[in-house]
C-alpha cells in the first residue's frame, strides 16, 4: 500500500510538472493507468473518481430542506403580488 501511494506521488508530481512548466493537459490518471503496478484501466480509474460517489446523502438532503423548511416558510407569500419567490437549485 505504501509503495502504490508512493508511486502515485510520483506520478502526481510528474504531471504537475507537466502542467506547470510545459502548459500541458494534466495526465495523472492516464500515467497511473499505463504503470503496471496498479493493474488499472483507464476507465476503472476514472469510475472510482465519479463525484457522484462521494456526494452520500447530500442530494436527498437537499430536497428534503427544502420540501419541509423552506416551501412551508415561503407559502404564506405565494399569492403576494407584492412579493417574488424564487428557488434556484
Amino acid at each position: 500500500r505504501q509503495e502504490l501511494h508512493e508511486r502515485i506521488r510520483e506520478h502526481s508530481m510528474a504531471a504537475g510538472r507537466r502542467v506547470k512548466e510545459e502548459g500541458l493537459d494534466n495526465d495523472l490518471v492516464d500515467r497511473i493507468a499505463a504503470d503496471p503496478m496498479f493493474g488499472l484501466t483507464r476507465e476503472e480509474i476514472m469510475a472510482e473518481m465519479d463525484p457522484k460517489a462521494f456526494v452520500g446523502r447530500a442530494p436527498q438532503q437537499v430536497v428534503d430542506f427544502v420540501e419541509n423548511d423552506v416551501k412551508p416558510r415561503i407559502a404564506p407569500y405565494e399569492n403576494d403580488e407584492d412579493v417574488s419567490v424564487e428557488i434556484n437549485l
